[in-house]
């Protein structure tokens, strides 16, 4: 007679539990191999994102440079495409770089010649200044030029069909000036009134040119300093030669 084996109790919890290590085991390995896939992935969209927010910082114009309100935007999309939760030390070192691009970019403007908003003056001596400029908001048929000097004298010129935008002139561009050519070696203030036939005034800002002689940095950003002008910060430029 043959007498079949019997599994005792321990066996079978002996047998149950080795195969409950074994499917442990490869769950955590399926898990582990998931998890260095989705970190690979997330390292290289970092990667990506760093080098296209370079490029553009790179590439961005300098009078009107990427603010706080886009490089959040940027990084809330970044945020969302790679399910990044940790992007604390991620966020620090982007600022860091914002604030370096800036800095390398406004010390270029060392020694050149911006215009920012303020009461322009020129001059009819022979070296003196004799550029003006203003932004326009919107087109205007005719743009009149006041020359005023130090005793009240007031020549007005005039300047035609303006489209909207920042410019630049000179004392020789004006036309009709009235009552007669500005008086030689006098420095004059200069004001501005825009007119359309339908009696619309477009909005214009006076603009005044300075030379950068040094650019100062500061928690809030980079500052140029102007000499006799004063000081700027970036916003301010309207426009850079």
């Amino acid at each position: 007679m043959s007498i079949s084996p019997v599994m005792t109790s321990a066996s079978t919890q002996g047998a149950t539990k080795t195969s409950a290590d074994t499917t442990t085991r490869d769950a955590s390995s399926a898990t582990a191999t998931s998890g260095n896939s989705l970190g690979n992935t997330a390292d290289e969209l970092l990667n990506n994102f760093m080098t296209l927010l370079i490029t553009q910082m790179q590439n961005q114009d300098p009078t009107n440079p990427m603010d706080n309100n886009q490089l959040t935007s940027q990084l809330a999309q970044f945020q969302t495409a790679a399910g990044v939760q940790n992007l604390n030390s991620t966020v620090e070192s982007v600022g860091m770089l914002v604030t370096s691009m800036q800095q390398m970019s406004a010390s270029d403007w060392v020694g050149r010649t911006v215009m920012i908003e303020g009461d322009p003056t020129v001059s009819t001596s022979k070296d003196g200044n004799k550029v003006f400029g203003f932004s326009l908001g919107s087109d205007a048929q005719t743009v009149t030029v006041t020359l005023t000097d130090s005793a009240g004298h007031a020549y007005t010129g005039e300047l035609k069909d303006v489209k909207a935008g920042v410019h630049k002139f000179t004392l020789d561009d004006l036309k009709n000036v009235q009552p007669g050519p500005p008086a030689d070696d006098t420095q004059f203030n200069v004001t501005f009134n825009a007119k359309n036939a339908d009696g619309a005034s477009p909005d214009i800002v006076a603009l005044k040119s300075a030379k950068v002689e040094a650019v100062s940095f500061t928690q809030s950003g980079a500052v140029l300093q102007l000499g006799l002008e004063g000081t700027a910060t970036l916003g301010m430029v309207y426009m850079v030669e």
